[in-house]
């Protein structure tokens, strides 16, 4: 089942031999411990994979089923549709691998303004960009529309439609329905209001006024990754990106490898170049010089207006740009934060630049110089009052996205990943227009507080509004309260929320009455989630250590409060899974039924991968959906429920080898990674974060910790313990256990059997040893190829 990036599945049945099974969302660890719990007593267990799929994340559920047996899958997922260059776009995935004789996608739109803009593309099996905008309708798709307000959208390619669309391809399709569509704003005011059952959401429009100016620091990655294909995308775009310049801007070119270069377009023999403050071991680089004033920016540096002039310089620049060297994030991202401080309108009688905005494209980690995630990240206030938004692109596979993640929520922002294909120039580009033309600043939603409840208010607060684009705020009513009142102040004036008589009248739907609070709930976890992501540190001893001198770091609450809410509306995230256990209706049966986990079992508790970006979802029940097909329920807050089945007799068409060596398992250890980054494997061994381990305790006293170290004493024992960081713990050497296990630094195997099965006396008798690095001991566990080995192990030894 391929589902759009930052979709959350929210319900998930399956039904097996009259059987029917249900998903329940649990808390990961939890969920984890029940799958495992449920493969060790012999049950059949469900495997989940992922795989790649642009812009999607492709969830794989493998049962065992009898000959002629039926099964049928029902998945209910939620999204929140983003209004993007002046439209919402829904994406629906279709992959079967084979021709289906019956495939039906049914649309549903339902708006409280008149519906005016329609698109519905050729369904095309490429995913890649095309910049052409159709008008027009796909002849497959039939349109019915039941009012202004209101579409329906029938999709049933014949069998012989669907290997045309498939390019002759016998296969079936593989590719993407799209629906494009936006609504009625000329007469009507920017914001608009629904309210049910105690909640509202409140949706924002910018108007269309007159771009703001922007002095625009494009930061681009030139180390020896970017040679050949990248390197000619990368000037391809630039090229056109520095075209869509207005000549109101202003812009500034950084390119970075091993070395920091400011481009001094009148000069550029004058360019100011920043060495690392360390030469790096990996290039061949001239010596570092100790004078910190060559590391930093010159004051008064000049920003260049974007004019002809200037904008045919820096093509050429850009065109005589070089791929080499490593890959120096700390320095790039330092020089980008101080430009915009003090770079001042080059050969202009102006005072000021116009608002900064950073775009920052690098197809690697960091090599060169600081490569510490938390010492970057320092670089960014987490006071964004004032702050620099930095955009990133994440160049292809190699790139580190959850960084980046990291570095534009901390930043105000939001990073996106830029595919290795054909089109990635036009990636590129297509990015770059969503952020192109900001119309307002420092947007804050302002509410009666009288009527409404402030702790449960989503996000007020907004840096930059852009063109085509929209803000949601939601949040509940005080009792008894019906009309809302309030406004949106801007840099550019204040909007006023529509009196009583001009403010649309709340959808009247015929699903879920709390669909409305269910949409507060999901924007709260999503704003939580993100909040956590850009306040965490990866160090574990630095965590650690703020762990232990604060009460509970803000982050650390907001992370509890988003798992509150996911478990309190069934929203499965990256703090919780969903399992899918036997209904307790009393139906038996011979067979025990499979035990499905989707969640992230890869990534510990502290490593959690967002949903980056303002796509949002929440659940709405679907009623009348095609059984051999999936429909679509959309209000901007929309839902889907793929229905699946399986007729008895029927066969799944051959996949290809690869495909089948990897579903032959049945029971490897799951994962199902519900976001961006899914280019990972199932691990064999199952981890958590260090903090869940109650018998090692951090040793505070005295100085006792690095940044790439952290002190523990494990238990009652006196002895202090030395822990790696999981960035230091490569390279390592240890010990030689038994049972052909591998001694291995201990934030590399913190398994979940360490806090509930282990004991400390326990843990030091059998799995505890030493690792060493540069002629230092560190603490190591004997870590076992897999977490069954352990649980027999314990076990045996528990008995004896």
């Amino acid at each position: 089942m391929t589902i759009p990036e930052t979709a959350f599945i929210s319900n998930f049945t399956m039904l097996l031999d009259d059987e029917l099974m249900k998903g329940q969302v649990k808390e990961r660890t939890e969920a984890k411990h029940e799958y495992h719990a449920a493969k060790e007593s012999g049950q059949t267990a469900g495997h989940v994979a992922t795989a790649t799929v642009r812009d999607s994340n492709q969830v794989r559920i493998s049962v065992n089923v009898g000959p002629q047996s039926k099964v049928t899958f029902n998945v209910t997922y939620e999204e929140l549709l983003v209004r993007r260059k002046g439209r919402y776009e829904l994406s629906i995935n279709v992959n079967p691998r084979q021709v289906v004789s019956d495939l039906v996608i049914d649309v549903f739109i339902k708006e409280n303004r008149n519906i005016t803009l329609l698109q519905v593309p050729e369904f095309r099996s490429s995913n890649e960009i095309d910049f052409d905008e159709i008008d027009e309708i796909s002849n497959l798709t039939q349109v019915q529309r039941t009012s202004k307000q209101e579409l329906h959208l029938h999709f049933a390619p014949s069998e012989s439609d669907q290997i045309r669309l498939a390019g002759n391809d016998k296969s079936g399709l593989g590719g993407r329905f799209v629906v494009r569509y936006d609504v009625d704003r000329k007469n009507q005011p920017e914001s608009e209001i629904l309210t049910r059952d105690g909640y509202f959401v409140h949706f924002f429009t910018p108007p269309e006024v007159k771009p703001l100016p922007k002095h625009v620091v494009f930061v681009l990655d030139v180390s020896g990754s970017m040679y050949g294909k990248k390197m000619v995308q990368l000037k391809e775009a630039m090229n056109a990106i520095l075209d869509e310049l207005r000549p109101q801007d202003y812009f500034n070119l950084i390119e970075f490898s091993h070395p920091v270069t400011i481009l001094n377009l009148d000069t550029p023999s004058n360019s100011t170049v920043i060495q690392p403050a360390e030469s790096s071991p990996w290039y061949d680089q001239p010596p570092v010089s100790p004078d910190p004033a060559l590391r930093t920016v010159p004051d008064n540096i000049n920003a260049y207006p974007a004019t002809q002039f200037y904008i045919n310089i820096a093509k050429e620049a850009v065109e005589k740009m070089t791929a080499t060297g490593g890959t120096n994030i700390h320095d790039s991202v330092k020089a980008a934060i101080e430009l915009t401080q003090k770079a001042v309108p080059n050969n202009s009688t102006e005072t000021k630049l116009p608002a900064p905005i950073i775009i920052f494209l690098t197809d690697g980690e960091a090599t060169v110089g600081e490569t510490g995630a938390d010492k970057i990240l320092e670089l960014i206030s987490t006071d964004r009052d004032g702050g620099v938004p930095i955009f990133s692109l994440a160049f292809g596979d190699d790139a580190d996205l959850k960084f980046l993640k990291r570095l534009s929520l901390r930043a105000g922002a939001f990073a996106r990943k830029i595919y290795e294909a054909s089109d990635a120039a036009l990636q590129l580009r297509d990015f770059y227009r969503q952020v192109a033309s900001p119309l307002l600043t420092n947007a804050t939603f302002e509410y009666d507080k009288e009527k409404v409840e402030g702790k449960v208010l989503t996000k007020q607060k907004f840096g930059l509004v852009f063109s085509g684009s929209e803000l949601v705020v939601a949040g509940k009513l005080i009792s008894g309260v019906e009309r809302l009142d309030g406004n949106v102040l801007t840099s550019r004036g204040n909007y006023l929320l529509p009196v009583p008589g001009e403010n649309p009248a709340p959808i009247a739907r015929d699903t879920e009455d709390n669909f409305l609070e269910r949409l507060w709930a999901f924007l709260s976890i999503k704003q939580k989630l993100d909040q956590y992501e850009a306040g965490r540190l990866e160090s574990t001893a630095a965590a650690a250590a703020k762990n232990a001198s604060e009460e509970k770091p803000a982050f650390e609450v907001a992370k509890g409060d988003a798992l509150k809410l996911a478990l309190q509306f069934s929203f499965v995230t990256p703090v919780t899974s969903l399992v899918v256990v036997k209904s307790d209706d009393g139906t038996a049966n011979e067979k025990e039924p499979s035990k499905v986990v989707i969640g992230n079992e890869e990534e510990e508790e502290n490593e959690l991968t967002p949903y980056v970006g303002s796509s949002y979802h929440n659940a709405i029940a679907l009623q009348s959906v095609s059984t051999a097909g999936s429909a679509a329920m959309i209000h901007r807050y929309s839902g889907m429920m793929a229905h699946r089945k399986k007729p008895a007799g029927w066969g799944f068409a051959a996949e290809t080898k690869e495909s089948a060596e990897s579903d032959s398992d049945s029971d490897a250890v799951l994962d199902a990674t519900l976001t961006s980054t899914l280019e990972t494997t199932t691990p064999e061994i199952s981890t958590v974060p260090i903090s869940q381990i109650s018998w090692l305790i951090p040793e505070l006293q005295g100085n006792c910790s690095t940044d790439d170290w952290q002190c523990f004493k494990i238990g009652n024992s006196s002895e202090v313990q030395k822990v790696l960081s999981f960035n230091k713990s490569q390279n390592v050497t240890g010990e030689i256990c038994a049972n052909n296990d591998v001694c291995k630094p201990f934030t590399t195997c913190i398994l979940p059997e360490f806090s509930t099965d282990t004991s400390p006396d326990s843990f030091v008798q059998n799995l505890k040893c030493d690792v060493l690095l540069d002629g230092d001991k560190f603490l190591g566990v004997c870590c076992p190829q897999n977490n069954s080995s352990l649980t027999t192990r314990l076990e045996a030894e528990a008995v004896d």
